[in-house]
């Protein structure tokens, strides 16, 4: 993706740990026991030229089985970039130029230099993505509309991601560990030019530049993620930009719960569950902006109680998310587990005007409690169909609440538009609408409901070695 020069392997490799690098350095900062967000963080700076700084605890345990709970379910295939570049008028525009001088295509495609799975999380995907996107724009002292979409990634035993360079259209990455390998199982992120070698640390960020002051790739920054004897490593790219990457649509005002409208789905046409998978439903498209639309009984009986019944053991898989009120993944669905699974994976993406191979696998949930806590999905709509009694969701931006019951079914947008770029308005960029912001509405006491959640994408995440 990058050109860059080869450049002679160092003679010398240094093991970066952070465990051994705070030794005689004194407790880290505590993290706070409410939000689960470290109280500070301390930067430790290991290489002076090209600048590296690794950065103990930037996120907390919590932090990180968040995002690998979100990635749950929706890994594909990592790919590669390969650029198809046309040289710019001026070859000798510095950092400055890039933008003016432009005239890159970066294409994706399946590489045998690199094994690993990946999902990209959405720009503000919860409450605690969009706090650790803005924490990493302090980090990179960069503006976080430069910050690419998270990308979780997951190498298995044996997976690896061979040398390669991030590209100059990134002046800086920050890669942060999600979890640890058993001692000596490799799994490294290793810089052979420089002869360094950073052991994965639950929480850790390691930080380095990409571009040279005048702009050209560092060809100093090839890298490797070396592959796990053993254990699955976790992490999570995160890629800073040259050109805006992100844009929130974010409320200001909002309809109290006791003055929001409410829908119910009993009231639209019947409500009830069809006799049969292939019997007509109707669709009703709610007033709002965007527009939620809405099915009363989608799903029949029969497949509702089928969904139900892949939840025994799966119930009790987890409980606590670190973070009160959080939607609970208790399972994710392989795609076609079952002929029940197959059928409604394929009248889904059908009613959702998506094909096949852009649905993402169905994922058997307990509801959110707690509002910006709600695993809205890594696709462009999302979509959430009701298993228990009744389930009522309460969207506050909306000024709308929505009753469902079993088998019933609600959708929307997580972005469904283009605006222009803050910093360069001829540029346009996808617009995050959190304005579909929903909390499940339970009783004092009671339980958060189950639902089958999906999300519907604008690329394919169905593959052929996926099933």
């Amino acid at each position: 993706m990058a050109r860059i020069t080869v450049l002679p392997e160092s003679d010398s490799l240094g093991t970066v740990d952070v465990n051994q690098l705070l030794e005689g350095r004194g407790e880290l900062p505590a993290v706070d026991p409410k939000t689960q967000v470290p109280t500070s963080i301390r930067c430790l700076l290991v290489h002076e030229d090209p600048r590296i700084t690794v950065v103990p605890q930037f996120l907390s345990p919590a932090e990180c089985e968040h995002l690998a709970d979100l990635a749950e379910g929706n890994w594909i295939r990592s790919l590669v970039g390969q650029l198809v570049r046309d040289e710019p008028k001026d070859a000798s525009a510095g950092y400055a130029d890039i933008k003016a001088n432009k005239a890159d295509t970066v294409k994706s495609a399946k590489a045998q230099t690199r094994t690993s799975s990946s999902c990209s999380i959405r720009p503000g995907q919860t409450a605690i993505v969009q706090r650790i996107e803005n924490r990493l724009a302090q980090l990179a002292k960069l503006p976080v509309e430069t910050l690419e979409r998270l990308v979780v990634v997951r190498y298995a035993p044996g997976q690896q991601f061979s040398v390669h360079h991030d590209g100059k259209f990134r002046p800086i990455t920050v890669f942060v560990y999600l979890n640890e390998l058993p001692e000596g199982d490799a799994g490294d992120t290793f810089f052979p030019h420089l002869g360094l070698s950073f052991v994965p640390r639950k929480g850790c960020a390691v930080m380095w530049p990409n571009a040279q002051p005048d702009g050209s790739e560092d060809s100093r920054m090839v890298h490797a993620g070396r592959p796990p004897l053993s254990g699955v490593k976790l992490g999570v790219n995160c890629f800073f930009n040259i050109e805006d990457k992100r844009n929130l649509l974010q409320p200001s005002s909002s309809v109290p719960c006791a003055d929001a409208y409410v829908v119910d789905l009993d009231t639209l046409g019947g409500g009830r569950q069809a006799a049969s998978s292939s019997t007509p439903r109707r669709a009703f498209s709610l007033d709002t902006k965007p527009q939620l639309r809405a099915v009363p009984g989608f799903a029949t009986a029969e497949e509702v109680e089928h969904l139900l019944g892949l939840l025994p053991g799966a119930e009790a898989k987890k409980e606590w998310t670190g973070f009160e009120g959080g939607t609970v993944v208790l399972c994710g669905l392989k795609y076609a587990q079952t002929e029940m699974v197959a059928a409604l994976e394929e009248r889904l993406a059908s009613w959702a005007g998506f094909p096949l191979d852009q649905t993402g696998q169905l994922r058997l949930v307990r509801g959110n409690t707690t509002l910006g806590l709600a695993n809205r999905g890594c696709g462009q709509r999302f979509m959430t169909l009701a298993l228990s009694e009744r389930d009522e969701l309460y969207f506050p931006h909306l000024g709308i609440r929505v009753v469902l019951r079993r088998g019933d079914l609600l959708e929307w947008p997580n972005a469904w538009f283009h605006a222009p770029c803050t910093r360069n308005p001829s540029e346009q960029v996808t617009v995050e609408d959190l304005s579909t912001l929903f909390v499940h509405l339970v009783a004092e006491g009671g339980k958060a409901p189950f639902a089958l959640q999906a999300s519907f994408h604008d690329t394919v995440v169905r593959q052929a070695d996926q099933g």
